[in-house]
């Protein structure tokens, strides 16, 4: 099962896993994930559910808005590889360093420490999408999702 989701693509997916997917298309590729969670932003009454797959260190989030098509990936494992390198675990430097050498997109920093979680920084690389967290410099999470255009509308990878 994890044999075939390990490479992350851009604005793609990972592995036979894409964006835009049902929850049906990644049930019969993964089987049931560990852990199901649905939140609902109060602001729009839409509601995101995400799957967590801890087994694996992965987490798919489907979207109501868009039809409950997959629209997130997180990964929190360094098996999973981006243009053929594991991350997770990787010092800031390094990560930066990969960013810059894979001409990812610029690089946005913003801190987001608190009391209960001090040292906790997030590399936003908006062309790509992703979102990298660190905690005491080291990655411990990549988000990354569907690609947009201007007008706000997903950009589905082919199926």
């Amino acid at each position: 099962m994890i044999e075939q989701i390990k490479n992350i693509e851009i604005g793609v997916g990972v592995g036979a896993v894409k964006f835009g997917m049902l929850k049906t298309d990644v049930l019969s590729i993964l089987g049931m994930p560990t852990d199901k969670e649905v939140e609902k932003d109060f602001e729009t009454g839409d509601a995101v559910e995400t799957w967590d797959y801890d087994n694996c260190g992965i987490a798919f989030s489907f979207d109501e808005e868009e039809d409950w098509r997959l629209e997130t990936i997180t990964i929190n494992s360094s098996y999973f590889e981006l243009n053929g390198v594991g991350l997770v675990g990787k010092d800031i430097q390094e990560v930066q360093d990969f960013i810059e050498k894979h001409e990812l997109g610029e690089m946005e920093f913003e801190d987001y420490s608190t009391p209960e979680n001090p040292n906790h920084e997030l590399i936003d690389v908006d062309e790509a999408n992703m979102f990298f967290w660190f905690t005491d410099n080291i990655l411990q999470e990549i988000q990354f999702g569907v690609q947009w255009d201007d007008d706000d509308n997903a950009l589905w990878p082919e199926a």
